[in-house]
């Protein structure tokens, strides 16, 4: 797991620097002293796991992870308690008040660890599922014309009585068919599952799910009570406690 820390006190980021050599799995990837500095090391390298402070000059850590596109996981480390909640609000895995003691920073870290592993074997799955050979191609007709659809590129189906609409990397393609006979065609990827009558999405793009609300590239998307019960059952298989 490769981690970066923001942190604009000295101490706090050798604290973490020593912390971090202790323990197996984790590579420091740099240590930042400001957001500014993170942005450009964010820029050049893939990062796992960002350790963030909240209260920095120019940019703070809220404000630095609201500005990125698609941020890492985040654990921030702050000596300010009332930002808790809003942390939370981004996603964050945790929140370390200063000081930090070892072993609260080890538990953290686990969780994010944990989480990580996770998501790269739900990625490993698909990507199998989805892999050259398990026809992952399309030919739709649309417009008067065949167009090719790639199953990894697409986000979710959009059923639109006798049309149905596909999200794609590439934009939107009306085409003119049915939702059910489109979910037999998506029937040996099991990554694609039906949320309610007007929705079949891709789960590799999903960011989040809270109660009946899916997040998808942005989309908010609703779980139908019908379909929640299988949609439960693939997250459950692949949830972290």
């Amino acid at each position: 797991m490769k981690v970066l820390i923001v942190d604009d006190e000295p101490l706090a980021r050798e604290l973490l620097q020593n912390y971090i050599r202790k323990m197996q799995g984790i590579e420091l990837t740099g240590v930042c002293a400001n957001a500014l500095e993170a942005f450009a090391v964010l820029n050049r390298q893939a990062v796992d796991l960002l350790l963030l402070d909240i209260n920095m000059p120019e940019i703070n850590g809220m404000d630095f992870i609201r500005a990125l596109k698609t941020p890492p996981k985040v654990i921030f480390t702050t000596a300010y308690s009332e930002f808790a909640v809003e942390s939370y609000n981004l996603n964050a895995l945790d929140y370390l008040l200063k000081p930090i003691t070892f072993d609260r920073f080890i538990k953290a870290v686990n969780k994010a660890t944990d989480l990580i592993n996770k998501e790269r074997e739900l990625s490993t799955e698909t990507k199998a599922s989805l892999a050259p050979g398990a026809d992952t191609l399309l030919f739709i007709k649309s417009e008067g014309k065949m167009v090719k659809i790639d199953l990894k590129e697409l986000w979710f189906v959009e059923g639109l009585k006798n049309y149905i609409r596909l999200w794609t990397d590439h934009g939107k393609i009306i085409v003119h068919s049915t939702m059910q006979n489109f979910e037999d065609q998506l029937k040996d990827h099991p990554f694609f599952i039906r949320i309610n009558k007007s929705f079949i999405v891709n789960l590799n793009y999903v960011s989040e799910i809270e109660g009946n609300i899916m997040r998808v590239k942005g989309e908010m998307l609703t779980v139908g009570n019908t379909y929640r019960d299988d949609l439960l059952k693939i997250i459950d298989k692949h949830k972290f406690e």
